[in-house]
């Protein structure tokens, strides 16, 4: 509809300024009766005598060849000379109010889609998902061009085809897009040249496709000559067909939008790079112990299902909200995955030690307690036999721990005549650990591994929102009530991160089926195991509870992703719960 049609003259003409010259118009005759009526034969404007009597002349006010309004002289001494004098000196001066009114409006129009735009920008930039930029881009488009159906198609970088990644359409007027549509978008997508089309039924290379009268407009999304997708829209709202100043703001805000899509992929590749990478770390150091392969996956993915779940619980209930902080899921993933990596660090005997002894150091004693069977006639076998029992035992009783002291306490003579212990000071210490297979020293270089985590960590240039991956690995073996290491620290010192990966740890730990130094207990006694440790001061209560909440509500999951079957290898690549599917 022409704008015109609609527009009053009060919007065009002063009526105080008319009055005024008027009154000082000398020539007009008296009396005189002057009316201005609207298109519409409303009456706008009145001067003179209203008893002014005689015959009545008309002139029309004409803008851009369309009548607006009519002026209409009444007068003793009728001419139809003045009557076209102001009919056109009402047209000039409505033509004029009319026209800075239209650069005004069009000023405007522009100051507000630049604005828009701008907005526009500022969204497309703090967003790195696909799927988003490409509701926000169709949400905007619907704005600005006020198409009543669009789609956002994209190219998939392995197949080098278009894909539909987000769509509107206006059901209940039934303006969707048809076959013909997607059609145009691929011939777009093959030039590189965007369109209008008035009419899908009357252009050769839609009409087969077409179900009946359909404008459309297509764009391309292009980056440094490359096609990324296309911008595909269909029946403009309120008017029969696109224009061409609608297609020019398409393609701005295509253009905007292939940027941030292209930095969106940049982003999401460095991401699954980052990834693959830490994940990679992570397995690297599993695998230098067969027993442990998949042990950093495996902590990741019940930290991350705790983090979840408090994320939820923080969700429902304010009182929670104001004493848990929100956990960032990615960070503690991160972490998570890394937070055994110092023990890169540590050599690689005592990482992997499994019994007391070495077996070289058993063959020594057995050679040795030989040499003595054979100097001196006593038989040891019963004592060796005692020693190849405890150097597999995971905890020493009192009794044992005596009788390796008695042993070590006999003596026996050299091939040089002197004196020497049934068993070596070092083997007699190994052998008497109350508990496990490491000396204090071993265990202290096994501790080390969260201060080089650390240091190793703190290395990396990790991005704002990860910078506490560092922290969060240094400090989950730290207790709440300070008996922890590596600093002592306690509840209110340990982040919420670095307790939930705490408990996942001794609960992997506990229920991992590939620990040969130990029989794994079942997800019962392990919560068993930790609602003690948190009774004790050693493990967050909170977490825990929500372990167990997560453990008993789907028993079958954990057990198929914590505890491989019989006869199977240990997962060494567990897919993360919670996670989407890498590209």
């Amino acid at each position: 509809m022409n704008p015109l049609s609609t527009t009053k003259l009060n919007r065009l003409l002063d009526k105080h300024f008319l009055r005024q010259l008027l009154d000082h118009t000398h020539w007009i005759p008296s009396p005189v009766s002057i009316e201005i009526y609207d298109s519409n034969d409303t009456l706008f404007f009145t001067y003179g005598e209203a008893t002014a009597c005689g015959p009545v002349c008309q002139s029309p006010i004409v803008i851009d060849n369309q009548t607006i309004g009519i002026i209409r002289i009444q007068s003793m001494q009728p001419s139809n000379s003045p009557t076209r004098f102001w009919g056109l000196l009402l047209s000039s001066l409505a033509q004029a109010q009319w026209e800075r009114r239209c650069i005004t409006q069009d000023s405007l129009t522009r100051y507000r889609e630049l604005a828009l735009l701008y907005q526009l920008g500022d969204k497309l930039d703090s967003c790195l998902d696909s799927a988003e930029l490409a509701e926000i881009v169709l949400s905007e488009v619907h704005r600005f061009i006020r198409a009543q159906a669009g789609s956002l198609l994209l190219v998939c970088p392995y197949t080098e085809k278009l894909s539909v990644v987000a769509s509107y359409d206006s059901g209940e007027t039934g303006c969707q897009l048809t076959p013909a549509a997607g059609r145009l978008a691929h011939l777009v997508f093959a030039t590189g040249k965007p369109e209008v089309i008035d009419d899908a039924r009357l252009d050769p290379r839609l009409a087969a496709a077409s179900r009946g009268w359909e404008p459309l407009l297509c764009v391309p999304l292009k980056i440094d000559n490359r096609i990324l997708g296309v911008l595909n829209l269909g029946y403009k709202a309120g008017e029969f067909c696109f224009s061409a100043a609608d297609m020019k703001l398409a393609e701005v805000i295509a253009a905007q939008a292939a940027k941030a899509f292209e930095t969106a992929r940049l982003f999401k590749e460095m991401e699954n790079m980052a990834y693959a990478i830490i994940l990679a770390a992570g397995a690297t150091i599993d695998e230098r112990d067969a027993c442990t392969a998949g042990h950093s996956t495996r902590v990741a993915a019940i930290s991350l299902a705790i983090a979840t779940k408090l994320n939820q619980m923080r969700e429902a209930s304010p009182a929670i909200k104001k004493e848990l902080p929100f956990i960032k899921l990615q960070e503690i993933k991160y972490a998570a995955l890394l937070h055994d990596i110092g023990k890169i660090g540590v050599p690689e005997a005592v990482l992997t030690k499994r019994t007391r002894l070495s077996q070289d150091r058993m063959l020594a004693i057995r050679t040795r307690f030989d040499f003595i069977t054979a100097t001196t006639g006593q038989s040891l076998d019963e004592e060796f036999s005692l020693i190849a029992a405890l150097n597999e035992v995971h905890n020493l009783s009192p009794a044992d721990s005596q009788s390796v002291r008695n042993l070590a306490c006999r003596k026996y003579t050299d091939l040089t005549g002197e004196l020497q212990p049934f068993l070596l000071p070092e083997e007699a210490e190994a052998l008497c650990v109350p508990r496990g297979n490491l000396i204090e020293q071993e265990f202290r270089q096994i501790q080390s591994h969260a201060e080089k985590s650390y240091k190793i960590l703190k290395q990396i240039p990790f991005p704002a929102h990860l910078h506490r991956i560092p922290h969060i690995a240094y400090q989950h073996h730290e207790r709440l009530n300070g008996s922890g290491y590596p600093n002592g620290l306690l509840t209110e010192e340990i982040l919420l991160e670095a307790k939930i990966i705490s408990v996942a740890d001794v609960f992997e730990a506990l229920t991992a089926s590939d620990r040969p130094y130990r029989t794994p207990v079942g997800t019962e006694k392990a919560l068993e195991i930790l609602f003690a440790e948190a009774q004790a001061g050693h493990l967050d209560r909170l977490v825990v509870d929500t372990l167990a909440t997560l453990v008993t509500s789907n028993p079958q999951w954990w057990n198929t992703l914590i505890t491989p079957l019989p006869g199977t290898k240990p997962k060494t690549g567990a897919k993360l719960p919670f996670e989407e599917e890498q590209v």
